[in-house]
């Protein structure tokens, strides 16, 4: 390893975390104001319920965007290069935030509204659905043998931390301005402040080099003509494998982290800022237990690390909606700190590290990519659908900790489908190679 190797793989570091905190803040802070704020601005008055629904269904378009985007980035990734894709991504999704912040409301210019937030929302599900994959393979490739966990957990930060400045910033917001002001332009501020921190993102990842990884493959010619087809082709079975090892995590995070806010304030009659408060607690609290899962990745390896995160999941599904049912604050605290340091962090820590080193890198861009993206589209966009569909169906909100529990065991039986991955070369000829050109 050269002198210069501890400033370029904090270089790495930081390009890979500010990159998807950046993603997942944009991705965070339209959720939370498709909830209060889109149903108001961007929809006509007179039917709150359509225009609620309205509202989520521009941030759902999302999920249908995610896995376009990673096939087309993953191409890209896999084909030219790691670096010049994520800064075409961190580009794309930091413009179209940028200008939502700037976008007309349904007073204005009436249905377009709506329509160019849609397509705006496109635009961010398009951009994450090519960054995530990008993000874990800068870091992971990067990494000296031994250190990948470590060094792959920094993609992951940026869930945690994105969703904690979304929320910070909403808090902020709302704590200083009266509601009518909120409604009428304070809801901008979020958004348009994501424009200093894509500049930010980008001045870290223009310095960046390229993996050694990625360009002794494509120097030996080692690359796919077409990465899709080849993954699909040639890893199938590793591939629908790893999207049912996701399961646990995305339910999880979606049935427990996500669903609790609406249970906790809609039939609860909870504030919504101890919803806040619960969530952002929960989210700083877990970075820690960010590192120490990937550090123990390296020691003992993945599966039995992602084992742990899988089987809290499991085994906190029906305690955590009990201590949310207390209606204290204490109560959503200590249920967000437990789903975000157990669960969250023992599954996502090691989720970068895992997947990238299951594919060769002639398709590793695409292969974690479409893994992680199909996931998201299988298991995180239905999951507030369904779980409050079987809430209203059974009366019991343990019908929704049976949901997170099924997923946490279908990941379960996933795990023993795919090696264990810590001390595999990244540089190991795949079968893709062998196709003619």
């Amino acid at each position: 390893m050269t002198d210069d190797s501890t400033p370029r793989l904090r270089r790495v570091a930081a390009a890979s975390m500010i990159g998807t905190t950046i993603e997942w803040y944009d991705f965070f802070l339209f959720g939370v104001c498709a909830a209060v704020v889109f149903p108001h601005v961007f929809f006509p008055e007179g039917n709150p319920t359509a225009a609620t629904l309205g509202s989520f269904a521009t941030f759902g378009v999302a999920f249908i965007a995610r896995p376009v985007g990673a096939a087309l980035f993953g191409h890209l990734g896999d084909r030219i290069g790691r670096k010049a894709t994520l800064v075409s991504t961190l580009l794309l999704m930091g413009i179209a935030t940028f200008l939502i912040g700037l976008l007309p409301d349904y007073r204005t210019i009436g249905i377009g509204a709506p329509l160019l937030l849609a397509v705006l929302r496109l635009c961010q599900g398009f951009a994450l659905g090519g960054e995530w994959g990008g993000a874990a393979l800068l870091a992971v490739e990067h990494a000296p043998s031994g250190r990948r966990g470590f060094y792959g957990v920094f993609a992951q930060l940026g869930n945690p931390l994105g969703y904690f400045l979304a929320n910070g910033v909403l808090q902020l917001v709302v704590f200083t301005l009266s509601e009518e002001a909120l409604l009428a332009w304070g809801w901008r501020i979020g958004f348009l402040a994501s424009g200093l921190l894509v500049i930010v993102g980008l001045y870290i990842r223009i310095r960046i080099t390229e993996s050694s990884v990625f360009q002794r493959a494509k120097q030996g010619e080692r690359t796919a003509t077409v990465p899709l087809l080849s993954l699909l082709r040639h890893y199938p079975g590793k591939l629908a494998a790893s999207v049912l090892l996701q399961a646990a995590f995305s339910l999880g995070a979606y049935g427990l982290i996500t669903y609790f806010g609406s249970y906790a304030t809609d039939e609860l009659g909870l504030p919504s800022n101890w919803v806040f408060i619960a969530g952002m607690t929960g989210a700083l609290t877990s970075l820690p237990c960010y590192f120490a899962f990937s550090r123990l990745s390296d020691r003992i390896g993945r599966r039995p690390v992602y084992a742990i995160g899988i089987t809290s999941w499991l085994v906190m599904a029906f305690p955590f909606y009990w201590l949310v049912q207390t209606g204290t604050l204490a109560g959503l605290v200590a249920a967000s700190v437990l789903a975000w340091t157990l669960g969250h962090a023992g599954t996502y820590a090691v989720q970068s590290s895992f997947l990238a080193e299951l594919f060769p890198t002639e398709i590793r861009y695409t292969g974690v990519s479409m893994s992680y993206q199909l996931a998201s589209v299988l298991w995180s966009a239905p999951t507030g659908f369904v779980a409050a569909w079987l809430f209203a169906t059974t009366g019991t909100v343990y019908s929704v900790a049976a949901l997170v529990a099924s997923g946490a065991a279908a990941s379960l039986l996933a795990l023993p489908l795919l090696g264990e991955t810590r001390d595999r070369s990244l540089d190991t000829e795949a079968v893709v190679t062998k196709e003619p050109r």
